[in-house]
């Protein structure tokens, strides 16, 4: 899409738009493509195998860890492991709600090739929205992925250089520190173990970017879609207003009706689309910030690597919070922009009946929920910050 020109603007489609999540979706085999349902199925087993040894290697030095009562370990390992994993479950998520999905991708596609005939005014509006999309849900929340995920083998290799160039007596950093099973603890830091589970774990820790940057990406996408839907229509009611025929203001505020259905259902889907996600993360980060919380109070030293990736864990539950609640609040601020539209100006009783029905419907909040019980929004998103201070209290004391 070019946005340099706002009279030559073309929007093309989702996956030409949102060129990284699009291509990260696909990489991460969570794109919904009807015509590769073969080969991701064979994929995800592939990479299912191929992360089951070191899945394997963490949880029973879990189990060890929780056997000695050595409870900071534990917390450190749940910290990498349960994100890892979880990360894993949001393909088979996806897989399993792919048709709602593609049907997000197809409306996203639809309204973009009908954009192409709006004039320079929507296209001012619609350029907003997608450089808002491409800067913050696309690039922002990508830089903080690679962030969170890259500081573990990064800080990694910092130290082992320093180790070997300062220390008296080298020493070996692991990206994630686990003692292998059925071996001596200090097996690990000798070759060419050492190096095979440092490729190993850098290979994991690219599989853990990958899984986290496309599906949450897109559910801000999605999001932000339903935003700019409400956006236009509410302008094209004020637009519609200032038609001097009747007949063509019923017309042109039928269409407007018909799109206000079409965001209902578009919601929907984003609802039935992200429904299972949203609750998982809504108690996964919820445990997580107070673990982490604990592990950097409670554990040897301050480690930078988890303090990095609380500050990632905070976002990853904002961000979804901070979408529903942008989604909620333009779901009421329609009916405002509806009854400011200029309807007064009308002496059509039919007109002015629609008017209010629209108004009706419009004053009823769009919520996004988990598991159609929790709503998210900035209210869910400061409980869950007191709850994890809260698992933090319990687990100090």
């Amino acid at each position: 899409m070019e946005v340099s020109n706002e009279e030559g603007a073309v929007y093309t489609t989702f996956v030409e738009t949102y060129k990284i999540i699009s291509f990260i979706m696909g990489v991460g085999m969570i794109y919904p493509n009807p015509k590769t349902e073969k080969r991701k199925i064979v994929c995800v087993l592939l990479m299912l195998i191929s992360i089951g040894p070191i899945s394997m290697m963490i949880l029973n030095d879990m189990f060890n860890c929780l056997a000695m009562r050595d409870y900071v370990n534990v917390i450190r390992h749940s910290t990498v492991v349960g994100p890892f994993l979880g990360g894993f479950f949001k393909i088979l998520i996806q897989f399993y709600k792919r048709k709602p999905a593609k049907e997000i991708v197809d409306e996203i596609n639809r309204d973009y090739a009908s954009y192409n005939d709006m004039t320079v005014t929507y296209k001012k509006m619609i350029n907003a929205s997608i450089e808002n999309n491409l800067f913050y849900s696309e690039k922002c929340w990508a830089i903080t992925v690679v962030t969170c995920v890259s500081a573990f083998p990064i800080m990694a290799v910092l130290s082992n250089l320093h180790s070997t160039l300062f220390a008296a007596e080298p020493k070996r950093y692991m990206v994630h520190d686990i003692i292998l099973p059925y071996a001596e603890p200090e097996k690990r830091f000798e070759s060419p173990i050492f190096e095979i589970m440092f490729a190993y774990m850098l290979y994991a820790s690219v599989l853990y970017i990958i899984n986290f940057i496309g599906y949450d990406g897109f559910f801000g996408l999605c999001i932000n879609h339903a935003c700019l839907k409400m956006e236009i229509y509410c302008r094209s009611f004020e637009d519609a207003l200032r038609e001097d025929n009747e007949s063509c203001v019923h017309l042109k505020i039928v269409n407007i009706i018909v799109e206000q259905n079409k965001l209902k259902r578009f919601v929907d889907l984003i609802q039935d689309t992200f429904n299972i996600w949203l609750g998982l993360i809504l108690v996964a980060t919820m445990i997580q910030i107070g673990t982490c919380m604990y592990l950097i109070s409670e554990g040897y030293a301050l480690d930078l690597r988890y303090l990095i990736f609380i500050i990632g864990t905070v976002v990853h539950i904002y961000l979804p919070c901070r979408y529903a609640a942008k989604l909620k609040h333009m779901s009421m601020e329609t009916a405002t922009l509806i009854y400011s539209g200029g309807w007064e100006r009308l002496s059509s009783i039919r007109i002015r009946k629609m008017v209010l029905f629209m108004i009706a419907r419009a004053q009823i909040p769009i919520e996004i929920t988990a598991f159609n019980l929790m709503i998210f929004d900035m209210d869910l998103f400061v409980t869950i910050l007191n709850s994890s201070y809260s698992m933090f209290t319990l687990l100090r004391s």
